[in-house]
């Protein structure tokens, strides 16, 4: 997870900690093939892309038989209105001493809130950013159609000029934003350098928590819980609590240490 000079971006900053571990090797085919039978496809839909499923997902952790009764019983509470359904409700069980389910249910989400501390705006800005490049790019190709094709519509469609003018607007505020979330990326970038916690390679859990002190004053709660875990299991409770209390987990995550 060490910063590259060459990756100093948005994209490439959360990818190099969020993609981490993430395989394409489809453990569940089968499994999503049986609940693909048992529920309607919104329902399907919607659970790949719950926190829930996704974490199983990126650790290759399998659904068990338990897992597909939760889901078909959530989902049948749910038939009049399916969009109502959250899956992260779903109970879910993570040993954190498998180092790929510690990054992604506890590296991930405080990397989440670390850089919104360091950088309230840049998520924000981020995504207006992105939505400024889809609306450019939709104008310009309205305007290169109208240019060779002059509509004869005059009603709801907007005018050559209009979609010029809207066109350099959003042109100078992309500029706007993008230079401001160039100064919140050197920030966390900056900040990302100093932090060990989030700059070093995890490969097993109880390595990494016996050589790693964090930078940051606003992760040492966290860590005074972390490094009594693996002699004191039963302190999964506490990081529970810790993680609840500034809504970092899911509402049924059960923690546990188990080599």
């Amino acid at each position: 997870m060490m910063a590259d000079e060459n990756k100093k971006t948005v994209d490439n900053l959360f990818n190099l900690q969020f993609s981490l571990l993430i395989t394409n090797n489809d453990i569940n085919e089968k499994q999503i093939k049986i609940l693909s039978r048992l529920l309607c496809r919104e329902a399907v839909d919607s659970l790949l892309q719950s926190t829930w499923f996704l974490r199983k997902k990126h650790c290759s952790v399998p659904l068990t038989k338990e897992n597909i009764n939760a889901v078909v019983n959530l989902a049948d509470k749910y038939q009049s209105n399916i969009s109502d359904i959250n899956w992260n409700a779903l109970n879910a069980k993570i040993n954190i001493a498998d180092h790929a389910r510690f990054i992604q249910a506890i590296i991930k989400p405080i990397f989440i809130w670390w850089v919104e501390h360091i950088t309230p705006h840049i998520f924000t800005l981020y995504e207006i950013k992105k939505e400024l490049e889809y609306q450019i790019n939709q104008c310009e190709n309205i305007k290169l159609f109208e240019e060779k094709e002059p509509s004869n519509i005059a009603s709801s469609f907007l005018s050559l000029e209009d979609i010029k003018t809207k066109l350099e607007a959003d042109k100078a505020r992309f500029v706007v934003i993008d230079d401001l979330l160039k100064k919140d990326i050197k920030l966390v970038i900056e900040a990302w350098e100093k932090e060990p916690v989030f700059n070093k390679k995890i490969n097993n859990t109880l390595e990494y928590l016996q050589n790693t002190q964090p930078h940051s004053e606003l992760l040492q709660p966290l860590w005074d819980i972390l490094i009594t875990i693996p002699q004191h299991p039963e302190n999964c409770k506490k990081l529970k609590h810790w993680l609840v209390e500034h809504s970092l987990c899911l509402i049924n995550d059960e923690f546990m240490w188990h080599v």
